[in-house]
C-alpha cells in the first residue's frame, strides 16, 4: 500500500478537527471569562454552553469553506498564516450567522472581538507548531515519499533541488535519461527511459513520478502513465516548451479551450483584490488620522527652517498599469533642477541635514499614505520609479513592465531583500526587478503582513545600508 499523505488521512483530518474545537473551545470560554467573571464561567451557565456548542458546530462548515494547508509538504509559513486568518473570519461569520438565528441570544461585540483574537492567535501558532515538527519529522526520514525522474537533467533542474530539500519528505530514488548529470544532482543515474517500466515493477514503494514529455517515446510514456494510474503513483508531466515562458503558469480556459498562462497572479482575483484595497484603506486612514498630522508639522516646520521651498515634493511616476501619478514625499533635498533624473546618492550635496535624517529612518516617505488612501498606491507592492527611469529600463531589463501589473507600494519584497535605494549598476536593478515580479506572482495578504513587519524592523534597526 502506497505512503498518503498525511492531508489525505482520514485520521488526521478527525484529529485536526477536534484540536480546532478544542482551540475554539477554549478561546469562547477564556473570552466569557473575561467580558464576565472566571467564577461565571467555570459554572459553565447556559449563555455559554449555548456558544460553545454552537462553536463546534461551525468547524465543520468552516474546514469545508477553508481547508487548511499546515500539513502540506511544500507550502509558506505566510500562506498557513493567511489560511489561519481566512479561518476564524469565516467561523466568526457562521457564529454570527447561527447565534442571530436563535431567539433570545446574543453576543456582546467585546466578547466577540476578544474571542477572535484568542482564537487567531491559538489556531496560527498550533498550525505553525505542527508544520515546523512535521517538517523536523520528515527531515529525520519519516514519512517519506518516493520519488523518480524521467527525463533531461537541464528540465528537471528546478524539481531535483525542491524536492531535494529533506524537510519536505521527498526521497529521491533516480533519474531516467541519456545524458550526463551536472554536478549538482547527487541522484543515481538509472538510464534510458525505456526501462522505467521494469523498475516500477521491482520497486513498488515508489510514490511520485515526474516526467519530461518526449515525442520519440510516446508510447513508453502512455505505458508508465497507465502503470502509475493503476498502482496509485503520482504522475506529473512537466510542459517543457517555448522557452520565453515563465516557469510559473496557470491552466485556464477559454470556451472548451484549454490555456496555460504565463503566469499566476494572485491579484487578478476580484476578491484578493478587494481585500488588499480594503487593508490599505482601514491602514492608511487610520495613520492619516492620527499620527500623520503631528509628523507632518514637525517636519514641516524643521524643513522650512533648513530648506526654503514647499514642505511636499510631488514626481510623476509610474504606477498600475504604467499609468502615470504624483508620488508625495516630504521633501529632503534643497530645490534643484536634477530632481526628475538623478537618484539620491550617499553623499548628495543636494540633501539638507535634516532631509539626510528622514531619509536614513523612511520619514520621507509618510506622505505617500495619501497616496495609498487616493488609491495610485497601495501599503505593499513594487516602489515606483520615476518616468526617465521607467523608459530606460524597460529597454534594458526584460519583463521589467511586468512589476507594473500590481499597484505600486510604499514597501515591497524587494525592499526587506535589500534591493532598494542608490542602483548602480545595472544587475542591481535586475535583482530588483526579479524580486517584484516574484511578489506579482507569490501575491498574499500573509505576505504583505510579513514584508510590513520586516520593514517596521529594518526602520528600527537602522539595518538598511542603501537607506539614503
Amino acid at each position: 500500500m502506497k505512503i498518503k499523505n498525511l492531508e489525505e488521512s482520514n485520521l488526521v483530518k478527525s484529529a485536526t478537527i477536534c484540536n480546532d474545537i478544542a482551540l475554539l473551545v477554549v478561546s469562547y470560554w477564556l473570552a466569557f471569562a473575561l467580558t464576565h467573571s472566571f467564577a461565571l464561567a467555570c459554572s459553565f451557565p447556559y449563555a455559554l454552553k449555548t456558544k460553545l456548542l454552537i462553536g463546534a458546530f461551525t468547524i465543520f462548515p468552516t474546514r469545508h469553506i477553508v481547508p487548511p494547508a499546515f500539513l502540506k509538504r511544500i507550502v509558506r509559513s505566510e500562506n498557513i498564516l493567511e489560511r489561519a486568518i481566512y479561518t476564524v473570519c469565516v467561523q466568526t461569520l457562521l457564529m454570527l450567522s447561527v447565534s442571530g438565528m436563535i431567539r433570545d441570544y446574543h453576543i456582546t461585540s467585546k466578547e466577540l472581538i476578544i474571542s477572535f483574537v484568542i482564537f487567531l492567535f491559538l489556531i496560527a501558532v498550533e498550525r505553525l507548531a505542527i508544520h515546523n515538527y512535521l517538517q523536523q519529522l520528515r527531515a529525520k526520514g519519516h514519512n517519506q515519499r518516493f520519488v523518480i525522474l524521467v527525463g533531461h537533467p537541464l528540465n528537471l533542474k528546478d524539481i531535483y533541488h525542491t524536492l531535494n530539500d529533506h524537510s519536505l519528505g521527498f526521497k529521491i530514488i533516480g533519474i531516467f535519461t541519456r545524458k550526463e548529470l551536472p554536478d549538482y544532482m547527487k541522484i543515481p543515474n538509472l538510464g534510458d527511459r525505456k526501462k522505467v517500466m521494469d523498475f516500477l515493477r521491482q520497486h513498488p514503494e515508489v510514490t511520485d513520478l515526474y516526467i519530461v514529455p518526449d515525442t520519440d517515446y510516446k508510447i513508453e510514456t502512455i505505458e508508465i502513465f497507465r502503470y502509475c494510474e493503476d498502482h496509485m503513483i503520482r504522475f506529473f508531466a512537466l510542459p517543457v516548451f517555448l522557452d520565453f515562458l515563465t516557469k510559473r503558469m496557470e491552466l485556464s480556459h477559454l470556451g472548451n479551450t484549454m490555456l496555460l498562462n504565463v503566469r499566476n497572479e494572485p491579484l487578478q482575483d476580484p476578491v484578493n483584490r478587494w481585500c488588499k484595497r480594503l487593508f490599505d484603506l482601514m491602514v492608511s486612514g487610520l495613520f492619516l488620522l492620527t499620527v500623520f498630522p503631528i509628523i507632518y508639522l514637525i517636519a514641516g516646520i524643521i524643513i522650512k527652517i533648513q530648506s526654503p521651498g514647499p514642505i511636499i515634493f510631488k514626481q510623476k511616476r509610474n504606477g498600475l498599469d504604467g499609468k502615470e501619478f504624483y508620488c508625495l514625499k516630504f521633501r529632503s533635498m534643497h530645490l534643484n533642477k536634477d530632481s526628475d533624473r538623478m537618484q539620491a546618492t550617499k553623499d548628495d550635496p543636494r540633501k539638507f541635514k535634516f532631509g539626510n535624517l528622514m531619509r536614513r529612518t523612511n520619514i520621507d516617505e509618510f506622505p505617500q499614505f495619501i497616496n495609498v488612501f487616493k488609491g495610485d498606491m497601495s501599503l505593499v507592492g513594487p516602489r515606483p520609479h520615476m518616468l526617465l527611469h521607467t523608459q530606460e529600463y524597460s529597454r534594458l531589463i526584460r519583463r521589467y513592465m511586468v512589476r507594473h501589473l500590481v499597484k505600486p507600494g510604499i514597501t515591497g519584497w524587494a525592499q526587506i531583500q535589500g534591493f532598494r535605494g542608490e542602483t548602480k549598476t545595472l544587475d542591481q536593478m535586475e535583482n530588483r526587478v526579479k524580486a517584484d515580479i516574484w511578489y506579482v506572482e507569490n501575491w498574499s495578504f500573509g505576505l504583505d503582513l510579513r514584508i510590513m513587519w520586516h520593514t517596521v524592523m529594518n526602520m528600527l534597526k537602522h539595518n538598511e545600508e542603501n537607506a539614503y
